[in-house]
């Protein structure tokens, strides 16, 4: 039996009628056959391992440029760590004065530092960062955030804590009897004297100031009216209550009212008019203070014309 072969036959341009025929066994093929199995797969490797380099390369690349960014971003948020404690300090330094000007206890700076530091509470979290100084830049910036966020909730605290004490002495201040009821000059004080229409040495529980009738009298004080009316001695007389500070400011001899009871006033609120009703020698207004039930010298509670109250 003739064995089987294989052959190939050429034909070229320049020779039409001359045709060469190569012949091949077998193995021959195989070989070839074979060998070009063998080189597709090599250049399909070298294809693939050209490909994952270029995009290794890639991702090298971009993993570069993503971390530039969070490079340029962590920059970003220092700076803006760095102004927003600076307005802290600000608000620290503003309040410690404030509590200061108004007889408040300081916070100390161990209050302020308490809680505010501290580590990382991940194990394998600082592992890694102290592995990736990218992460570790990043661990420091998140931990500067927290910082901030507490020291912020801390100075917010003291501040409303403050803020609410300071309403509170601006309420007692303001019901506090700081500043003259009237124009005029004093002609008889606060203490013993000699009385001009009984002719005996009796205690006078307020002062009496004098001018023409009409001059204007002003609540000394933000209060209530709590009388409104005509008492024998005292004549026309109206008499305020300060709540917060538990007191009451008279205002006697006067000519005409200008409250009714139970309004509201505020100090320097134009509250009636100086005259000369009920036991007097004349024009004037006769003023007290009253605090537990007691008189006590109005002197002692008005401030210097110089001086701010409200």
């Amino acid at each position: 039996m003739k064995k089987m072969g294989w052959s190939c036959v050429f034909i070229t341009s320049k020779s039409c009628s001359k045709v060469r025929q190569v012949a091949f066994s077998g193995w021959t093929l195989l070989l070839f056959t074979v060998i070009s199995i063998l080189g597709l797969v090599g250049m399909a490797r070298l294809v693939s391992t050209g490909t994952t380099i270029a995009v290794a390369k890639f991702g090298v690349y971009e993993a570069r440029r993503e971390n530039d960014g969070l490079l340029s971003k962590m920059k970003f948020l220092s700076r803006f760590i760095a102004k927003e404690a600076e307005k802290i300090e600000k608000l620290v330094e503003f309040e410690d004065g404030k509590r200061l000007q108004y007889g408040l206890n300081k916070i100390s700076s161990d209050v302020r530092l308490a809680g505010v530091g501290g580590l990382p509470e991940n194990g394998e979290e600082m592992l890694t960062t102290l592995l990736d100084p990218v992460l570790m830049r990043a661990e420091a910036v998140k931990e500067s955030i927290v910082v901030l966020l507490r020291r912020a909730e801390l100075q917010d605290s003291t501040l409303s804590q403050m803020t609410s004490c300071v309403k509170q002495l601006h309420r007692q201040w303001s019901q506090r009897p700081s500043i003259w009821p009237a124009n005029g000059r004093i002609t008889s004080p606060f203490g013993y004297r000699f009385h001009p229409i009984t002719k005996a040495n009796v205690f006078h529980e307020g002062i009496d100031l004098a001018n023409k009738t009409g001059t204007p009298v002003y609540a000394t004080a933000d209060g209530i009216v709590a009388s409104v009316g005509n008492r024998d001695n005292y004549g026309r007389v109206i008499i305020l209550k300060h709540l917060q500070y538990k007191c009451e400011t008279v205002y006697a001899h006067l000519h005409q009212f200008n409250v009714k009871k139970n309004q509201e006033v505020k100090r320097g609120d134009l509250i009636g008019y100086m005259g000369s009703s009920g036991r007097s020698t004349g024009p004037h207004l006769h003023y007290e203070v009253r605090t537990q039930g007691r008189t006590v010298n109005p002197l002692s509670y008005i401030l210097p014309t110089d001086a701010i109250v409200d």
